[in-house]
């Protein structure tokens, strides 16, 4: 709220909204979405502690409830959620992106819609988070069409942010090292995303490790690789001392590899060989999709660990 009333009435003499940094347009955005949204998930926390205490038929079946009811509310708050932490990275990079490109943000109006768009298209895909529940065939081909169009404004961004380095005099300092790592990672967790919004796919990887992949590419490729790309930016203004360029360097490269080559069941071996991590059961076509070969994962992403070590010995 404060954000929204400082934006809109203490502007200083002269900053129009055609003049405001983008950053401060990706946190107006950020703070519509929190306004609109905490209150929902706060309502059905309050309803589920009053279910468990009172024995009101909500959302427990067993009381007369609808689960289903529980998962509309929650994906309504939840997956606005995720703009709430990837849209300020967002605003960071325009400013990372601006500064060593050393011109001003391509289509900076556009810039700016998209992070409006993204706001307002957030609260009207929740559905997609629940292709594999009872709703309607035509509610879930509704959510399927939106959730593509979410696209639409990311895409946007990443035109934009590439046009603005287009003969640019590029600086490869730390800030922009992460925002490279940022521009990578997180397409690659959108393009993910635009395989999630296919209802006739969703159904088959629901609850596989490909939805934490995805989930992982755009959070710590995105907002992680963006925040700390902030971080190096500003802490000379914030401490009032320089951060050694070399290790910050070594550093970034280090957090790009960790983020997108880590070892672990998320990153980024289960989207690249999904076929052998997850199965389908013949003559059972809508059925989500088992792990049943997630130990081949494992196995790849222990060989990187092993690799990892060995040259860490070397």
């Amino acid at each position: 709220t404060y954000f929204i009333v400082t934006i809109h009435r203490m502007r200083a003499p002269g900053l129009t909204w055609s003049r405001l940094p983008l950053f401060v347009w990706a946190h107006y955005a950020t703070s519509l979405i929190m306004i609109l949204g905490t209150p929902v998930v706060a309502i059905t926390i309050l309803l589920v502690g009053a279910e468990r205490a009172f024995g009101l038929g909500i959302f427990d079946p067993k009381l007369g409830g609808d689960p289903v009811l529980f998962q509309h509310l929650f994906w309504f708050y939840s997956h606005p959620a995720v703009y709430i932490m990837i849209l300020p990275g967002m605003g960071v990079i325009s400013e990372i992106i601006a500064c060593f490109s050393r011109k001003n943000v391509f289509g900076y109006n556009f810039v700016a819609a998209s992070s409006i768009g993204i706001a307002v298209l957030g609260f009207l895909v929740w559905g997609h988070h629940m292709f594999t529940t009872s709703q309607s065939v035509y509610a879930g081909m509704a959510f399927s069409v939106i959730t593509f169009l979410v696209g639409i404004p990311s895409a946007i961004k990443t035109f934009n942010w590439a046009s603005t380095m287009y003969k640019g005099s590029v600086s490869f300092e730390t800030p922009m090292l992460y925002a490279f790592g940022f521009l990578g990672l997180f397409t690659i967790g959108g393009l993910t995303g635009l395989f999630l919004a296919t209802l006739g796919f969703d159904i088959h990887v629901h609850d596989t490790y490909f939805i934490v992949a995805h989930f992982h590419y755009v959070m710590v490729g995105g907002a992680i690789m963006a925040y700390m790309g902030g971080l190096h930016f500003w802490w000379p203004k914030i401490s009032g001392k320089m951060y050694p360029e070399a290790w910050a360097r070594l550093s970034a490269i280090l957090v790009f590899d960790g983020g997108g080559l880590r070892p672990g069941p998320g990153l980024p071996v289960p989207v690249l060989l999904l076929p052998l991590v997850a199965e389908v059961r013949p003559g059972c076509a809508e059925e989500p999709v088992r792990r049943a070969r997630a130990g081949v994962a494992d196995r790849i992403a222990a060989d990187h660990r092993e690799l990892r070590r060995d040259a860490d010995r070397g």
